[in-house]
C-alpha cells in the first residue's frame, strides 16, 4: 500500500476516549446479559425479571449499550464518516438526552445511593453503583469521542456564524413545550421519590429551559454554543421522555403520559427548528 492509499492515522487519545467509552458499557451489558439468560447476578430476587415485560425492557436497554458501542467505533475509524449523518445523528441525540442529565446529577445520585434505603429493592445495592456510574462514564467518554467526531466531519458549525432569521412555528411551539415540561417537572421535583429522581427532575426542568433560551435567540452570531444548548435540552426532553412514555406503559404507570408526551413533541420540534438553520451558518472571510 502506498503513503497516499494509507488511511489516516487515528489520535492516541481519539483511540483511548473510544475503547475506555467501549469499557464503561460492559457492567451494564454483563447484567443485561445475565438477566435475559435467566441468571441472577445482582438480583435479590429472580422473579424481578421474570416476565415477558422486563424480557422485553432488559433487550431494549441492553440493545441501547450495543448501540453505544457501535457509536464510539464509528466516532473513532474513518469509515464512521461514510455513515449518512441521520444514523449517527439521531441515536447520540438521543443517547446526549439520556446520558446528560446522569452527568449532571451524578452528585446527587451519589449522596442518595450512599443512604441506607435500599434493602427492600429487588436489586443488590452494588447494582444502583454499577448502572449509574457505567451511564455517567459513558455520558463523558461517549460525548467526548461525538464532539472530536463531529468537530472533523462538520467543522463549519463549530467556527461559523449564523445569518439573521426566524426560529419559525416548529420552534415556537418547542419552546412553548419546553416551559410546560419544565413546570411538569418542577412540579414532580418536589413530589414522592427518592433525591437522586426529584434532583434528574430539576435537571431537566433546567435543560428544557436553557434549550428554550438558546433556540429564542438563534438568530444571529455564533452558532455552536446556541446549538450545543438546543442539541442537549431538546436531547434531554426527548429522550428521557421516551424513556418515561415506555416505563410507563409497560410498568401501567400512566399518571404523567401527557406532560411526557408533550416533552417528547417539543424536543423534536425544537431540534427540528434549530436544524433548519445550519443553511443560515456561513464562514467569516
Amino acid at each position: 500500500m502506498t503513503a497516499a492509499m494509507a488511511p489516516p492515522k487515528i489520535s492516541s487519545v481519539r483511540l483511548i476516549v473510544c475503547y475506555a467509552a467501549i469499557l464503561g458499557t460492559l457492567p451494564y451489558l454483563t447484567l443485561k446479559a445475565s438477566w435475559v439468560t435467566g441468571g441472577g447476578l445482582g438480583l435479590r430476587d429472580p422473579s424481578f425479571v421474570d416476565s415477558d415485560v422486563m424480557m422485553f425492557a432488559n433487550l431494549v436497554t441492553g440493545g441501547m449499550d450495543v448501540v453505544a458501542v457501535l457509536l464510539a467505533l464509528a466516532f473513532t475509524y474513518s469509515w464512521g464518516r461514510r455513515i449518512p449523518a441521520p444514523l449517527v445523528l439521531f441515536p447520540i441525540w438521543i443517547g446526549t438526552g439520556l446520558l446528560a442529565p446522569i452527568v449532571l446529577n451524578l452528585p446527587v445520585i451519589v449522596a442518595d445511593l450512599s443512604r441506607a434505603q435500599l434493602t427492600e429493592m429487588p436489586l443488590e445495592n452494588w447494582v444502583w453503583a454499577v448502572v449509574y456510574g457505567g451511564f455517567a462514564w459513558q455520558g463523558i467518554l461517549l460525548l467526548t469521542a461525538f464532539v472530536l467526531y463531529a468537530r472533523d466531519r462538520w467543522w463549519f458549525v463549530v467556527t461559523g456564524t449564523v445569518k439573521p432569521g426566524t426560529i419559525g412555528v416548529a420552534g415556537l411551539l418547542g419552546i412553548a413545550a419546553a416551559l410546560v415540561t419544565a413546570i411538569g417537572h418542577t412540579i414532580w421535583a418536589f413530589g414522592p421519590g427518592g433525591i437522586a429522581a426529584r434532583g434528574q427532575d430539576v435537571v431537566i426542568a433546567v435543560l428544557g429551559v436553557l434549550a428554550a433560551l438558546a433556540l429564542a435567540n438563534v438568530a444571529r452570531g455564533r452558532f455552536w454554543p446556541r446549538l450545543v444548548l438546543v442539541w442537549t435540552g431538546a436531547g434531554a426532553m426527548a429522550g428521557t421522555g421516551a424513556w418515561g412514555l415506555f416505563t410507563a406503559f409497560t410498568m401501567g404507570s400512566t399518571g404523567h403520559v401527557a406532560v411526557l408526551a408533550v416533552q417528547v413533541i417539543g424536543g423534536v420540534l425544537m431540534m427540528i427548528s434549530v436544524l433548519r438553520r445550519l443553511p443560515a451558518v456561513e464562514q467569516a472571510t
